[in-house]
Parts: structure tokens; C-alpha cells; sequence
């Protein structure tokens, strides 16, 4: 059970992080955003660590290479995409986003392998709920 809920929050959660990536930013407010530009790739990094950690606790009979592969083009295709519709969204295409984001999943991944078994072991104490 729990490992189905993690598999659901990982959908839910690659649905709102597609969102904010590729959200409009409204020219006015870009200045202001230059100001915070030194965390960008630390926001970058956080979020596609946990997507790293979700992905490996989620996935189960394919392989981690396959993921970290899919999770690479995922990151890949954000980027282009934003780089495709920098005159509507205002956002750009940065090499430094996609190396954040591969190094953010790579450490999402190995933390997750690691704490795997201990969710796996963790669900099968934990009895269903009967509702």
C-alpha cells in the first residue's frame, strides 16, 4: 500500500513539477528574478532530487538505468521546450538548469536505492487499511 501511494505522489508530482518549469514568466518581474538568480540551480537541484528519490522508490521491474535515462530526456525536453517558446513563456534554454537537473536526479536515485529496502520492508509491516 504504501508503495502504491508513493507511486501515485510521483505522478502527481511530475504533473505540478512539469508545470512550474514550464510556467509563463511575466516580463515585468524578470529583473527581480536576477536578484535570486545565484539559488536558480539550487531549486533546480532539490526538485530533481526528490524526482530522483521518488523515481527509484516508485519503479519496479525496470532497470535504474532505464530511469535515470528517462528521467535524463525528461530533463532534456523541459529545457528544449522552454528554449522552443522563450517568446511566449519568457523562459530560456540554460545548460546549467540540465547539469543541476542530472546531477539532482543521479543523488535522488542513489538515495533512494539505498532507502528502497527500507520501504519495502517498512510496507510489508505496515498491514492495509480496510476503509
Amino acid at each position: 500500500m504504501l508503495l502504491r501511494t508513493i507511486q501515485w505522489f510521483t505522478i502527481l508530482y511530475v504533473i505540478v513539477l512539469t508545470f512550474l518549469l514550464e510556467m509563463p514568466v511575466d516580463p515585468r518581474l524578470l529583473h527581480h528574478l536576477d536578484s535570486i538568480e545565484a539559488t536558480k540551480g539550487y531549486k533546480h537541484l532539490i526538485a530533481f532530487t526528490l524526482l530522483g528519490f521518488l523515481v527509484e522508490l516508485s519503479r519496479r521491474k525496470r532497470s535504474v538505468f532505464f530511469w535515470v535515462g528517462i528521467l535524463f530526456l525528461y530533463s532534456l525536453g523541459t529545457e528544449v521546450f522552454q528554449w522552443l517558446l522563450n517568446s511566449l513563456c519568457h523562459r530560456t534554454f540554460d545548460w546549467r538548469d540540465i547539469l543541476q537537473n542530472i546531477f539532482g536526479v543521479l543523488l535522488g536515485t542513489l538515495i533512494g536505492y539505498y532507502c528502497h529496502p527500507l520501504v519495502k520492508r517498512f510496507s510489508e509491516k505496515v498491514p492495509d487499511s480496510k476503509f
